[in-house]
């Protein structure tokens, strides 16, 4: 078993490891952990766990090196801050009408949503740097508010657009990861349908996750088909370990993504019937069988 998983490691089609599958270890031990998934035979890794210039407890230049003497790279950080427009000052006439028409002053125009708070940004500014110096291509918001207004979707849509342009100042990517909520109907179209329509499509991309596609019901190939060209990274996300549920298609959907040219794929666990190093190296092995991977 030593000798075949080491013949694989030499070959490996560069499938990479979404890190908050093994949290625990990566907070006990982080670069014994990132060795242990190099050697399993991932070659790239998506960091998460982001405070204040670290993942993990450690900061972005350490975290580098520790994954560059496994031999890993760091692909993507994911980022999550909620929007927060500054605040305004009101003149009591303000508040008289706030309080007649039910609606916030400022509200109605998305110019004036889009106005972020100087905590905000400079949140983003210190987080696009670390990722900048983890030597990332991207980064991920993969947290959308669960109650909207008329205007939220809106709001987003141009908060989206700025972090765009504050990554691309700093050479990356933003994207975003919908999960299922995201993806399912709000009347005629879903939020990831608003979203991939309405934000820029030199700033904004999607990472594409198959466990919450599958669980609202789109179809993913098609997905992958039709907006390949924002489409920055694929998760294979199953039930529980990658390729076992029987549930979800991944020889289909990779061989969609290597015609979509999607080169950044990633295994991603949540649930966990063993060990969570155990779930991710099986899941690795049960990619890597696949009749659509090449080796």
């Amino acid at each position: 078993t030593e000798a075949v998983d080491d013949a694989l490691r030499d070959v490996s089609p560069g499938f990479g490891l979404f890190l908050p599958s093994v949290d625990a270890t990566m907070y006990d031990s982080p670069s014994g952990t990132l060795y242990e998934v190099g050697q399993m035979g991932y070659t790239k890794v998506e960091a998460g766990c982001y405070i204040n210039g670290t993942a993990y407890n450690v900061k972005a230049e350490e975290l580098l090196q520790m994954a560059k003497s496994s031999g890993l790279k760091i692909s993507g950080l994911h980022l999550n801050k909620f929007y927060e427009k500054a605040k305004v000052a009101t003149t009591e006439a303000d508040d008289a009408t706030e309080e007649a028409s039910g609606e916030a002053v400022g509200e109605s125009n998305a110019e004036e949503a889009t106005f972020l708070s100087p905590a905000i940004t400079a949140w983003w500014e210190k987080a696009l740097d670390s990722a900048k110096a983890m030597e990332c291509r991207y980064v991920t918001m993969s947290q959308f508010p669960e109650e909207l207004s008329a205007h939220t979707i809106e709001e987003y849509v141009q908060y989206f657009n700025l972090i765009g342009e504050m990554a691309a100042e700093r050479g990356l990517r933003f994207s975003f990861h919908p999960s299922k909520a995201e993806y399912q109907l709000r009347g005629e179209s879903s939020i990831f349908e608003v979203l991939i329509e309405r934000c820029d499509k030199e700033r904004v991309w999607f990472v594409l996750d198959t466990f919450e596609a599958h669980n609202a019901g789109l179809d993913i190939c098609g997905t992958i088909k039709q907006h390949a060209k924002r489409i920055i990274a694929l998760h294979l996300h199953d039930y529980d370990i990658v390729g076992e549920s029987e549930k979800i298609d991944f020889n289909r959907i990779l061989s969609q993504a290597e015609q979509s040219k999607i080169e950044e794929v990633f295994i991603e666990v949540r649930s966990y019937p063993l060990p969570p190093q155990h779930c991710v190296e099986r899941s690795l092995r049960n990619v890597e069988i696949l009749d659509s991977v090449k080796i």
